[in-house]
């Protein structure tokens, strides 16, 4: 629920994951609940990378927290090589990571991280 600070509401938001390029360590990407919405999402990737944020809805992250970060690693590192190599990135709307297969897909605000099932 978000709260009042200075007369101004300030929504909760809570930083559970930050995951840091080896390669760059001012890159840093950090993944951020957002209970009001029912998301995670990342921030840091429009920054560094000027493309959409990750998302990843509350019901897929919370059951498997572990994965689901583990996932986002697996895409930066892919946003990241590509940028050191000077090449350009654009997210694959479906990939598979450890035997589970993902999807993503673009909203107006950023890239929605779901299974495929």
């Amino acid at each position: 629920m978000p709260e009042l600070f200075g007369g101004t509401e300030v929504s909760q938001e809570m930083i559970i994951a930050t995951i840091g390029n080896q390669n760059n360590p001012a890159q840093v990407v950090e993944i951020v609940h957002l209970p009001e919405k029912g998301l995670f999402l990342t921030r840091g990737i429009s920054t560094h990378f000027n493309l959409k944020e990750i998302a990843v809805p509350q019901n897929l992250m919370l059951p498997a927290i572990q994965e689901m970060t583990g996932v986002v690693s697996y895409l930066l590192e892919r946003i990241a090589t590509a940028d050191d190599l000077n090449l350009p990135f654009r997210y694959e709307p479906e990939f598979e990571v450890d035997d589970s297969r993902f999807i993503l897909q673009e909203s107006e605000d950023f890239m929605m991280l779901e299974r495929d099932e």
